[in-house]
């Protein structure tokens, strides 16, 4: 069903609730009398009473700072959206929580600034999704408190700058995407819809309507396992923004209408669960970094499947300060939500997850194994397909991260800045399959933990799936079919990735290349936070912090082991042709990259197996 601005609240057979049984204010997350549930959660879980300080604490601190000013980055006015959002629930977190006006009074100031903006930026919507959701949590939390005035400002500030520019072509074209674009946006959307809805009940109805319709696109890209196609980091954003409209819906109305059943979207939480290896380090891919955020969403899939295991990993998180440190992530404007989802868990209950394997197909397949699920312990492998035309993606099917304990000896480089390159011109947003993108030193293969045949970029319509997986016995792992990726122009007749973890001792990839009636250059290329020694013809020793780790190479055909440069990528020169990096691309500090080259004849299956043992 699609609305227009007035249709869908006038025909009442026609809606999804009966929106005359809407809560009061507080309606949105965290009702009337609920502080007092939170207040007890405090005295048993010291990991909260740690979260509640920090957030009282960033809200003292505002009060020598001054109120947000409109200031874009770029096209984007993001910055300070996330700003106003992180703002605005802690101080009307601290409020609730507190009694005390202070809060409440610097909350309103907050207010009138960003509601007094020239606009909130809806040419890039995910600025105006951000703002209204942080304007209508303080809003609905503080409606008792504010003045009328600042009722009046903030609703005409909803509908001019946040529903009205939703009906523009060009500004609204979130409701038709698959990707995070969808949820923030409607999710800011629908926050400000059920914040105002008694004094604009037409244009609020209208505005939930035609979201519940649009956020059923976003929910496809779950199924059927739940591993999300952009990485755990675009998880930790889409999902979050996701929880909340669902929470919203859940607390102002009383359902979320089942849509969380979706295929896959519970499932997502176990896959965020094992996202993260003993090294702290997320299984990056794609555009997205390794350094581990709050998943604070987590908290309320912990609620709603009945299964508090799946925040066993936020836990430690919490001890060790991550979700308290001073710094400007993107997650730490959520923390609210971990003391507002999580009121009724016991942490120091939980118990680790039983199980040691996750495979998910879906756009992006991944497969990963966990050893030990203790804190810093135990061995850690991920395996990805996809295609590196997706949205986000990079040129890295068949990559692969290892961790052992503490350490990761396989990375991933991750994304770079968008606005470093877009800065320079690049063009980066472009997919296509000679695009300026893959000129990008991490975003190609030539610089991933993967195969690149002819020194030839990746199929980027080529999609790498998941064809086995091994989650018992001797071997735990998965194998990926690379045939789509590497063939440009039918090199192949096949190409076969497994990896796996043998005995819970060490790590074991096997590729398998079969040729057609020419033969193949191949590069074989894993990233490295490690130095690096060519020990002999076969071995390559990688040490770091007193770790040594033996990479052994076998096959039937030579090949010649390499340690490639990383750390500079403007002085060296791409295998794709006789050129220089661009000087846009930044460095990579403390890395190297460690493989082999070789030919595969023609009309030949070759197998090369590489190892990488501890050395004790």
């Amino acid at each position: 069903m699609t609305c227009s601005l007035w249709s869908c609240a006038q025909d009442k057979t026609k809606l999804s609730y009966d929106y005359d049984k809407i809560g009061g204010h507080p309606r949105l997350l965290l009702k009337q009398g609920d502080e007092e549930v939170i207040r007890a959660s405090l005295q048993r879980n010291p990991e909260f009473q740690r979260i509640d300080t920090y957030i009282r604490q960033v809200s003292e601190e505002l009060f020598d700072e001054p109120t947000l000013v409109f200031k874009k980055e770029g096209k984007r006015l993001l910055a300070i959206s996330r700003r106003a959002l992180t703002r605005l629930y802690y101080l009307s977190y601290s409020y609730r929580m507190t009694g005390d006006t202070r809060y409440l009074q610097r909350a309103e100031d907050e207010l009138k600034a960003v509601c007094a903006f020239e606009s909130w930026n809806p040419s890039h919507f995910l600025d105006v999704g951000e703002m209204a959701m942080g304007v209508a949590i303080a809003y609905d939390w503080l409606y008792d408190g504010l003045t009328d005035d600042t009722r009046k400002l903030v609703r005409q500030a909803i509908i001019e700058k946040a529903f009205k520019p939703s009906y523009v072509s060009g500004d609204n074209l979130f409701l038709t995407r698959h990707n995070n674009w969808n949820p923030v946006c409607n999710g800011g959307l629908v926050y400000a819809a059920l914040a105002i809805f008694e004094d604009e009940k037409e244009q609020a109805t209208a505005i939930i309507e035609r979201a519940l319709e649009s956020t059923k696109l976003p929910l496809e890209t779950y199924a059927p396992d739940g591993n999300y196609p952009e990485g755990p980091g675009y998880w930790n954003y889409g999902t979050t923004f996701q929880v909340m409209f669902f929470a919203a819906l859940e607390s102002a109305l009383g359902s979320e209408l089942g849509l969380s059943n979706a295929p896959g979207f519970n499932s997502s939480a176990y896959y965020m669960l094992y996202a993260v290896g003993p090294s702290g380090y997320y299984f990056n891919y794609y555009d997205g970094g390794r350094a581990v955020a709050p998943s604070s969403a987590l908290f309320w899939f912990a609620e709603k499947e009945q299964d508090p295991a799946l925040i066993y990993q936020e836990i430690p998180l919490i001890r060790k300060g991550g979700y308290t440190k001073k710094i400007n992530s993107d997650e730490h404007r959520f923390l609210p939500n971990a003391l507002v989802f999580g009121k009724n868990l016991t942490l120091s209950e939980i118990k680790p997850p039983s199980g040691n394997t996750y495979t998910g197909h879906g756009m992006t397949p991944i497969s990963i194994v966990r050893t030990n699920w203790k804190d810093g312990e135990g061995k850690y492998l991920g395996i990805k397909g996809g295609r590196a035309g997706d949205p986000h993606g990079h040129m890295d099917q068949g990559t692969f991260v290892y961790d052992v304990g503490k350490f990761r000896w396989a990375m991933d480089f991750g994304l770079q800045s968008y606005i470093t390159l877009e800065s320079e011109g690049v063009d980066l947003w472009n997919m296509s399959q000679n695009s300026q993108r893959w000129d990008i030193f991490r975003y190609n293969n030539l610089n991933h933990n993967t195969l690149t045949i002819n020194n030839q970029r990746h199929n980027v319509e080529g999609k790498s799936e998941i064809i086995e997986t091994y989650d018992k016995g001797r071997e735990l792992g998965a194998k990926v079919d690379l045939t789509p990726a590497l063939n440009l122009n039918n090199e192949l007749k096949r190409a076969t990735r497994k990896a796996v973890i043998v005995d819970e001792s060490f790590l074991k990839i096997e590729d398998s290349i079969e040729t057609n009636t020419d033969p193949v250059d191949l590069r074989w290329n894993m990233v490295t936070p490690a130095s690096a020694e060519i020990m002999s013809k076969n071995t390559i020793r990688l040490s770091q912090q007193g770790k040594d780790m033996i990479l052994t190479v076998d096959s039937e055909v030579p090949f010649k082991l390499t340690i490639r440069p990383s750390e500079n990528p403007r002085e060296y020169k791409s295998e794709f042709g006789n050129y220089k990096y661009g000087d846009y691309n930044q460095h990579n500090k403390g890395t190297v990259m460690v493989g082999f080259d070789s030919t595969v004849p023609t009309n030949t299956t070759v197998k090369y197996t590489v190892t990488l043992i501890e050395s004790l």
